[in-house]
């Protein structure tokens, strides 16, 4: 069966709409758990320090998201197209070694006097001189390069982006949408920690448990939103059935 019998959505004018309405529906169900569950069932089940179920269909999600981008070919042909997959594979990849901590492991916690405790993969742990210097240089290394490979797609990929966001282009709309979940998932990330040292408000354990169900509910959609546009620009730029259809319009972009 072809992916046109299954998605009829994706296929049509209305293709755009795919992502606000993937976001509001998941909105409406993380909210509707919220209300429904005890804040300790969420701990354990969008949290639990990463082992939560929540979190490990992400992850999952994300490895899925890799081997879907190879498989269902969202670009063009031409010689630029596997670098591309290469670069948006191995920007998936880092996202993994977040979600798991994996980066962490490059870099021991130093016993000396003065270091920096928690995380090395922040600011101050570079700007400590008392942390070890070859620590300090693995970790701008990782910076320099994920910064590199990320800024350098979005500059390339911005003008488009923008562009096609007014023209209502599906894939733009995906895209534009992972973006904004990500600037909301940090939101709800920093909330608590910023209104109880900025405000001194500290939140019950109900508003932390929404806080948490938006966090990380959010995150499960992040490479759902990648998902779709694949899905789209499959359809746009490499199905031949598009070429008079209602998607036709946005081949040039």
């Amino acid at each position: 069966m072809k992916y046109e019998d299954t998605l009829p959505l994706l296929k049509s004018k209305s293709s755009w709409l795919a992502a606000p309405l993937l976001w509001l529906v998941a909105i409406a169900a993380l909210i509707l758990v919220w209300a429904l569950k005890t804040p300790e069932w969420i701990q354990a089940h969008f949290d639990n320090d990463g082992a939560s179920p929540v979190e490990t269909a992400t992850v999952a999600l994300f490895f899925f998201q890799i081997g879907f981008l190879w498989l269902v070919n969202p670009m063009r042909p031409g010689w630029q197209r596997p670098l591309w997959l290469a670069d948006f594979s191995f920007l998936t990849f880092c996202a993994i070694c977040r979600e798991l901590d994996w980066h962490k492991l490059l870099v021991s916690p130093s016993t000396l006097p003065g270091t920096t405790h928690g995380t090395p993969f922040k600011l101050k742990f570079l700007l400590n001189a008392k942390n070890p210097l070859a620590d300090r240089l693995l970790v701008a290394a990782c910076f320099v390069v994920v910064a590199v490979l990320f800024i350098g797609t979005l500059i390339y990929f911005f003008r488009r982006l923008l562009k096609g966001l007014f023209k209502f282009h599906p894939v733009c709309w995906s895209i534009g949408f992972f973006g904004g979940t990500i600037l909301l998932i940090q939101l709800f990330d920093r909330a608590n920690a910023v209104l109880r040292k900025d405000f001194g408000i500290y939140l019950t354990e109900r508003q932390h448990a929404l806080t948490t169900v938006l966090e990380e509910g959010q995150e499960l959609l992040l490479p759902l939103f990648i998902i779709l546009a694949i899905l789209q620009a499959h359809f746009i730029y490499t199905e031949q059935t598009t070429d008079h259809g209602p998607l036709a319009r946005f081949k040039e972009l």
